[in-house]
């Protein structure tokens, strides 16, 4: 199970830094530069990118830190409370990255690389994250059993 702690630790540090990239262009009005897929600025200036003035992207820092700090405590203190927080975590992140994704293909009908990025990190960690249970959920249903 450490490695896949460490696989999420390492995923949520590459959410971070995207979502703090996006962030960063947001607050600083710079345009984003978009090589692979060609919609970064139509989303980005979209009324979906900001939620009561603040850019999306920096709820998505948060989300990521908070992915980090959780599976960085379970790697040392094993404990149900954290095993579900983290899936409770993933599982919010999961559930609006299809939502983003799907506005961006229906609604916005654009794609931001840097957003189908961070939704490819979130559902790695939310596949991922069905992995962390802790030694007493193990033992508890074997025991049921």
């Amino acid at each position: 199970m450490r490695k896949i702690l460490f696989a999420i630790i390492i995923l949520s540090v590459l959410g971070v830094i995207d979502a703090s990239y996006l962030t960063y262009h947001s607050l600083a009005k710079l345009p984003l530069p978009c090589t692979i897929l060609e919609g970064c600025n139509a989303v980005a200036a979209s009324q979906y990118s900001k939620v009561f003035g603040v850019p999306l992207s920096a709820f998505g820092v948060l989300f990521y830190l908070g992915v980090f700090l959780l599976a960085t405590i379970f790697l040392f203190q094993q404990n149900r409370i954290i095993s579900f927080s983290i899936r409770i975590f993933a599982l919010v992140g999961f559930v609006l990255s299809v939502y983003f994704t799907y506005l961006q293909a229906f609604v916005i009908k654009a794609f931001c690389i840097y957003c189908v990025a961070s939704a490819v990190i979130s559902t790695l960690i939310f596949i991922l994250s069905f992995w962390t249970k802790s030694d007493n959920e193990s033992t508890e249903k074997i025991a049921i059993r």
